[in-house]
Formats: structure tokens, C-alpha cells, sequence
């Protein structure tokens, strides 16, 4: 099957705006939490260690990518190490890029903010977005690299595409195939608008 990786926009984000919606997401998520706990609901302990704000319906997604693949759970690591946070949201499908991310650097950490959309290779495209956002937090300016030959860096349409996140890729769609959900006792659920 041929996958067509399309280009993912690296928009700046205002560090301001960021913040607060990182702050909106974690207020959300602890009202949310302290709601099912008063209705004697037992909390969710989350596995990884990175700092991954996802509503329910993207949850499933980054628990099924927990579960398949060591790439995920490498470049889970790799960001709690990196003190990063990551916004996922579901995004929407058009003509222009699969996923887009959007990071800015908040108090000596990067925060990201990635849309992924509810079609396709979710895992796929969240480890390929992951990636962009380890490349951030290794310091990796790709406006810089993009104008070097050879880089692994290049500039397509609008935003910087790299080598080591397509690698990711193709790396984290092979784990899927020899992990398939079946074997790992993992429920197919279809998709539900969040």
C-alpha cells in the first residue's frame, strides 16, 4: 500500500496564546477528572511519562500507539525528558497537509499543539508530528537546516518537512503491521466525532 506523506505546517504559535490553552486544556481535564471521581468512577492512571493532553476519542489513539509501538513509547520518553507539552486535537481533513503542528517555546520548554485528522493512519501521523516536536526540543531550527544540502531538512509548501520524521513513519507503520490490534487484545473501535 503506498502511503503519501503530505507536508505538515510548522506554524509559530504566540507563547501567550499557547500557554493558555495548554492551561485550559489541563483546567478541563482536572474538572473532568474530579467529576467521574465524585460519581465513584475509578480514576485512569496514564502509562506515559511525556505530557500528552488529549481529549477521550485521542486518548484511545495515543493508548493504541502506547500499546503497538516502541517508537511511540521511545518518543514519549524522549519529551517527558524534554519537559515538552503536546496538545493533540482532532483536525480536520483537507487538500493542504495531513496534520499540522504548531510550536512555540514557553518558560524553556516547548509546547506544541498538533492536529491530527480522525481519517487515515492516526498513529502514523501522531508519531510523524511527535517527531517534529522532538526535533524542536533538540534545537533543531529547520529554516536553518532547509538551506543546508544534504540536511535531511527541507522547505514544502509553506512549512519544513524532515527526513528523521518520515524514517519515523515508516518505522512506526512497520510496528503496527507486526502488532496488529487483534494480537494485542486491543478492541477495534470505529471512529466517534468528539
Amino acid at each position: 500500500m503506498s502511503r503519501r506523506l503530505r507536508v505538515h505546517l510548522v506554524d509559530l504559535v504566540g507563547p501567550a496564546v499557547l500557554a493558555a490553552a495548554v492551561v485550559s486544556v489541563s483546567v478541563v481535564s482536572v474538572s473532568a477528572q474530579a467529576s467521574r471521581e465524585t460519581v465513584d468512577k475509578p480514576v485512569r492512571i496514564s502509562p506515559w511519562p511525556c505530557r500528552l493532553i488529549a481529549q477521550p476519542s485521542l486518548r484511545k489513539v495515543i493508548d493504541e500507539a502506547w500499546d503497538r509501538s516502541d517508537t511511540v513509547r521511545r518518543q514519549c520518553g524522549e519529551l517527558a525528558e524534554a519537559r515538552a507539552v503536546v496538545v493533540l486535537e482532532w483536525g480536520a481533513s483537507d487538500s493542504q497537509s495531513h496534520a499540522k503542528t504548531g510550536m512555540a517555546i514557553e518558560g524553556g520548554a516547548v509546547a506544541a499543539t498538533v492536529r491530527i485528522p480522525p481519517l487515515g493512519d492516526t498513529i502514523v501521523l501522531l508519531a510523524h508530528e511527535l517527531q517534529h516536536v522532538i526535533e524542536r526540543t533538540r534545537g533543531i531550527d529547520v529554516e536553518v537546516q532547509a538551506k543546508r544540502p544534504g540536511s535531511g531538512v527541507w522547505r514544502a509548501f509553506g512549512g519544513y518537512e524532515t527526513q528523521a520524521a518520515i524514517d519515523v513513519s515508516r518505522q512506526v507503520a512497520q510496528e503496527l503491521r507486526e502488532n496488529p490490534k487483534e494480537r494485542r487484545g486491543l478492541k477495534t473501535q470505529p471512529y466517534k466525532d468528539p
